[in-house]
């Protein structure tokens, strides 16, 4: 199969040495893609910084591409062994024979805000405006189409919903009035606010489960790859750890200006509600949790013929953080978070 061309590759590697440089070489590669650069993608980084892979016995090796589909097409290929996706993409995959599961949640809601123009005061103000997503079929098409259906409005009728790109993109429509509405994710949420844009619907408060961000994997590589699984989960779930613990908070702001270019002394708040949104939306026990699977499934079901049958709970794999749980892991680094 031809291989899929990796886009921005980022390699977390460590120099301290030689023979910290001889053990590290001596360690396995593990290859995870992540989309753009994004608050919602800051876990990745801040965990590659504090050197968890290691820690835990492995070589890390991020991939970013430019949407999940390239992702999905690159974890198919074998080119990474895992990929940050959400539950309609993966679902969608599986319908044409894909065989991915799920064995992480990493946000299990929607992490995103609707900003407006600032005589958009409230959902209703919406009605016969132009919303920018990144792209048809993706989680902020899936999650303006489900914010405004709560307010009484149909989506391609009452609102009108336009392809945009990353979130750097649409806000840039946004700020050049191209649109009335951009979905985006925090910092920009504070951003917006700050140049005088509403945030007239913040979905991360909605209580509606949604499998955003969760770690899959195709059920061939998981079959023969138990032990390398395992040491993945306990990488990404002490990264997790790190958000819940007070102790830890300027080691983890450090790593998210990194990560989203951002300058400690000019953006300081940005850095801050980076922290503040995704310390309290990453989950202390992160299942892949069914019923936001099985809220995507319903989805597909409504729009894709062939997904009637599909029956999400047939890729959810509870079975890995159920075992770090009973080994007392999760206890063990959420302990100073609780």
């Amino acid at each position: 199969m031809k291989r899929v061309i990796f886009i921005g590759i980022l390699a977390a590697i460590y120099w301290f040495g030689p023979v910290a440089w001889a053990q590290q070489k001596a360690l396995p590669t593990v290859r995870i893609g992540i989309e753009a650069p994004a608050g919602t993608n800051t876990h990745y980084h801040v965990t590659k910084q504090a050197g968890l892979f290691q820690k835990h016995g492995l070589n890390l090796e991020l991939i970013s591409f430019p949407g999940g589909t390239v992702g999905m097409q690159s974890l198919v290929a074998g080119d990474i062994q895992f990929a940050t996706q959400d539950g309609v993409a993966t679902l969608t995959a599986n319908l044409r024979g894909a065989n991915i599961y799920f064995v992480g949640g990493m946000i299990n809601t929607f992490p995103f805000s609707i900003l407006s123009r600032a005589e958009i005061k409230v959902p209703a103000d919406l009605r016969g405006k132009k919303i920018v997503i990144s792209r048809f079929g993706s989680s902020s098409d899936t999650a303006v189409r489900t914010a405004v259906e709560k307010y009484g409005l149909r989506p391609d009728k009452d609102v009108f919903i336009l392809q945009g790109g990353g979130q750097s993109e649409r806000f840039a429509a946004l700020k050049a009035g191209v649109v009335d509405a951009a979905i985006v994710s925090p910092p920009l949420n504070l951003a917006g606010k700050q140049l005088g844009f509403n945030e007239v619907i913040d979905l991360s408060e909605s209580g509606i489960p949604y499998a955003h961000q969760l770690i899959v994997a195709t059920k061939d590589f998981l079959d023969k790859n138990h032990d390398m699984t395992m040491r993945t989960l306990r990488a990404l779930i002490e990264g997790l750890s790190l958000w819940k613990d007070p102790a830890k908070k300027p080691q983890v702001l450090k790593s998210i200006a990194q990560y989203l270019r951002l300058d400690p002394e000019k953006h300081r708040d940005q850095m801050e509600e980076t922290y503040r949104y995704y310390s309290k939306t990453f989950p202390t026990k992160p299942y892949p949790t069914l019923e936001g699977v099985e809220f995507t499934a319903q989805i597909l079901k409504r729009n894709r013929p062939e997904a009637k049958d599909l029956q999400a709970k047939d890729y959810v794999l509870y079975k890995y953080v159920a075992e770090l749980e009973k080994e007392g892991f999760l206890a063990k680094v959420f302990g100073a978070g609780k």
